[in-house]
């Protein structure tokens, strides 16, 4: 499946709020020098997290709304990418098969169990140690893996 670039602004933006929550209020300019990405660029992929009622805006910068745990793969990259990536609507119904139908499904349900923060856990950045023990929740697609499930 092909992305774009916002979405992956959209997965740094969460990243650095989720490792700079602590109920405190991010400005754009530090945000966006964590990505080396420009200010104006930044609030416009803000903009959509906030849409999307991942982040929360205030006047002195964003937060986050949801826990990285509660924001699903799918639901990130649906307030980025609509029709996967504007390709036409097939006509299901005339597939042998249903493939699509069947490839769609199997792809939503893989994506609905994958949070954010099993993404950030995949791409084995170190997560400091604090951020660690502040973990209250396993939830998610890894915790369903590591148990073998």
């Amino acid at each position: 499946m092909k992305t774009n670039k916002a979405l992956a602004y959209g997965l740094a933006c969460l990243y650095y709020l989720g490792e700079n929550n602590a109920g405190q209020w991010n400005p754009v300019e530090k945000i966006s020098g964590f990505q080396r990405l420009s200010a104006d660029y930044c609030v416009k992929v803000l903009h959509a997290l906030v849409r999307a009622g991942f982040v929360e805006s205030g006047g002195c910068g964003y937060r986050l709304k949801k826990d990285l745990y509660d924001i699903s793969a799918w639901a990130l990259m649906e307030s980025f990418i609509s029709d996967f990536n504007g390709a036409p609507k097939t006509l299901s119904g005339r597939l042998p098969l249903n493939l699509h139908r069947t490839l769609f499904e199997a792809t939503n349900r893989w994506l609905v169990g994958l949070t954010v923060q099993d993404i950030i856990e995949m791409t084995e950045i170190e997560i400091p140690q604090d951020r660690k023990a502040r973990k209250t929740k396993e939830t998610g697609l890894l915790p369903a893996l590591r148990a073998g499930k």
